[in-house]
């Protein structure tokens, strides 16, 4: 990770963000590539970072990787309250990870989800939650090397 920092963003006005709109997009790609079935919405990237932006730090948080001052990489999470009947207790959810191609393998997936789970654990969370798509495949592993465990198999039925 020579040179890359790792950043949590905290600033809903932080230009930065707006570098993230074309990895969020690249990122539907690779999914769709390797199963997902829904597609992003030709403006959806901007309206997912208009919600980020609308919980920055309450209850949403966005770590970057920067190459001096190249934005690299990001991942994302966000805290939600489980159904009362269910304890009601926060529940963080790891909705996103990226980096680019040239950045790949170094560790920055790593050091970037580390912050996010640490955010998570200041804020209290008992659990988090993550999915992934079924033909990935390093996702799984990924996210089983922090200590995920297979909880449910999402099915799609397209009408």
């Amino acid at each position: 990770m020579n040179g890359i920092s790792i950043i949590a963003v905290t600033d809903p006005k932080d230009t930065r963000l707006e570098c993230l709109l074309p990895m969020f997009e690249d990122l539907h790609t690779v999914m769709h590539a390797h199963g997902m079935m829904q597609q992003l919405s030709p403006d959806g990237a901007r309206l997912w970072m208009q919600g980020v932006k609308a919980g920055l730090e309450r209850f949403n948080r966005m770590v970057i990787a920067m190459d001096g001052i190249e934005v690299v990489g990001f991942t994302c999470g966000s805290i939600k309250l489980a159904p009362e009947y269910l304890g009601g207790a926060r529940v963080g959810h790891w909705t996103h990870l990226y980096v680019d191609a040239a950045h790949r393998k170094g560790g920055v997936s790593r050091a970037m989800s580390e912050l996010l789970h640490t955010w998570f654990r200041e804020k209290g969370v008992t659990s988090v939650e993550t999915q992934v798509v079924r033909d990935h495949p390093s996702s799984v592993p990924f996210a089983e090397s922090f200590g995920y465990t297979v909880e449910w198999i999402n099915l799609r039925l397209t009408l």
